[in-house]
């Protein structure tokens, strides 16, 4: 896997696939990557997708208070980004520019929400028949504040474009949990989507698992386990170090 790994004032990759010019990287090979934040609390990068196409982009982060304000620019082609979170506090913005016809972004987040996060997603549409699929799967925990906000923006001469917000807030005792989504368009010819869900597990579900014999800690355990995986495509790498952390709430 071609890696890269933000460290402090360092960018770290281990590929010749991989272009690093300040706080520029640059993706120009088909393939799949992975991205990392160790020992840094403010991030801010330039992603950027040219002559592929597809790239797939693992992202993870377990720190404790961070601020990530990143830009990801899909030239052509498609970026598929696999991205899981467990920090205590979070303040990220992300922009998403599609600049060519056909190009996408299929942007797939999980997170268990603990502190203070918020998030802002743009995606801008800069060009006709772009498709921007946004999935975020979130366990909000006992006294924990979790803010989304995403916002597609289209323009009026780029029609034929595919928008697609989906997100879903899994609360798990009392917390304040909110969810934006925002559609700017400008012309006829699109297809947009959105659906928004903030609740917590289905009574009937936890019901079940228990009529089999489960305990309540461990179907919770389980319900988890399903809701963030099932938005996500991780290796056996990544798996295990999510599942260590689900243990550490949830043992």
């Amino acid at each position: 896997m071609n890696k890269i790994l933000v460290s402090r004032d360092k960018i770290i990759s281990n590929s010749d696939n991989i272009l690093v010019v300040g706080n520029n990287i640059k993706l120009f090979n088909d393939g799949i990557y992975s991205l990392e934040y160790e020992d840094i609390d403010n991030i801010e990068l330039c992603i950027e997708i040219d002559n592929c196409a597809k790239v797939v982009l693992f992202e993870s982060s377990f720190l404790d208070s961070i601020i990530v304000n990143n830009k990801y620019i899909v030239n052509d082609g498609e970026l598929r980004i696999n991205k899981f979170y467990n920090n205590k506090n979070v303040s990220e913005k992300i922009d998403i520019d599609l600049c060519s016809m056909g190009s996408k972004i299929d942007y797939r987040f999980s997170n268990i929400c603990t502190g203070v996060e918020n998030y802002i997603i743009n995606i801008n549409h800069n060009n006709k028949n772009t498709i921007s699929n946004i999935n975020n799967k979130s366990i909000a925990m006992d006294g924990s504040k979790l803010n989304f906000v995403i916002n597609s923006i289209v323009k009026k001469e780029y029609n034929g474009s595919i928008l697609d917000q989906n997100t879903r807030i899994v609360t798990i005792g009392d917390s304040d949990s909110k969810i934006s989504p925002n559609m700017f368009i400008d012309c006829d010819d699109i297809e947009a989507r959105h659906g928004s869900v903030v609740g917590t597990f289905k009574d009937e579900l936890v019901f079940y698992l228990m009529s089999r014999g489960i305990e309540y800690n461990d179907c919770i355990k389980l319900l988890v386990k399903g809701f963030l995986f099932s938005n996500i495509d991780v290796d056996n790498k990544m798996r295990e170090r999510i599942l260590n952390v689900i243990d550490m709430y949830w043992g």
